[in-house]
């Protein structure tokens, strides 16, 4: 009976003995098993680690976001007009004067009084037939010379007198023409009051260029 019981005492002491070490060491730290120590040491797992996938998306785009007001233009700054030059003065002409202001032409007049024509005009000046017919203020000179510039004159020109009175009157060309030496009718009397002007068209005048204008 003592064999018996002897295999049966012998069986649990054994497993006594080989259970006693996980006894001892169940109230220590989990630290100090192998296997946890391990665990711990290696540190967290991959899944606690930071993911640099998982960094924070950029703020959205605001759609529509206005735009910073522009700083208002600065004001247009109005300039001095710039002040207009005056208008010439007109041309002050006294008795027994010529003038011709498009071309410039001022002239004192003198008298030409041999109805007979023999006396020579004289070379330099302007000079008014005494014996031209009524309404025809007749004056002369040569060209080249003073009266050059009048080959330039057209309809539509003025050309201003002033008689031995001081009286100013003022007339409009109406045609130019050549005639011979020979024709009389540009000294003839006139229906309204005019204006003749007359130089030489040729070097030996034996053709005169002639001005005729009406007063206005």
């Amino acid at each position: 009976m003592l064999r018996r019981l002897r295999t049966p005492v012998l069986a649990g002491l054994g497993v006594w003995l080989l259970s006693f070490p996980l006894t001892t060491n169940a109230t220590h730290s989990p630290l100090t098993h192998p296997v946890l120590a391990a665990a711990v040491a290696s540190g967290p797992s991959s899944d606690d680690r930071p993911n640099p996938a998982r960094r924070a998306a950029p703020r959205p785009l605001i759609v529509g976001q206005l735009a910073p007001t522009p700083p208002p233009a600065p004001a247009p700054v109005a300039l001095a007009a710039a002040p207009q030059p005056a208008a010439p003065a007109a041309p002050r002409i006294g008795a027994n004067w010529l003038l011709v202001p498009r071309l410039g032409l001022s002239q004192p007049v003198g008298w030409y009084s041999d109805c007979s024509g023999r006396s020579v005009v004289p070379r330099w000046g302007v000079w008014r037939e005494g014996c031209a017919g009524a309404n025809n203020v007749y004056v002369m000179a040569h060209n080249p010379g003073v009266f050059t510039p009048i080959l330039a004159l057209r309809p539509g020109d003025l050309v201003l007198y002033g008689d031995p009175s001081g009286r100013v009157h003022t007339y409009r060309v109406t045609f130019t023409t050549i005639v011979s030496n020979t024709q009389l009718w540009p000294l003839g009397g006139l229906g309204v009051p005019s204006l003749t002007l007359q130089t030489c068209w040729t070097w030996d005048g034996t053709r005169d260029f002639i001005v005729r204008a009406v007063q206005i």
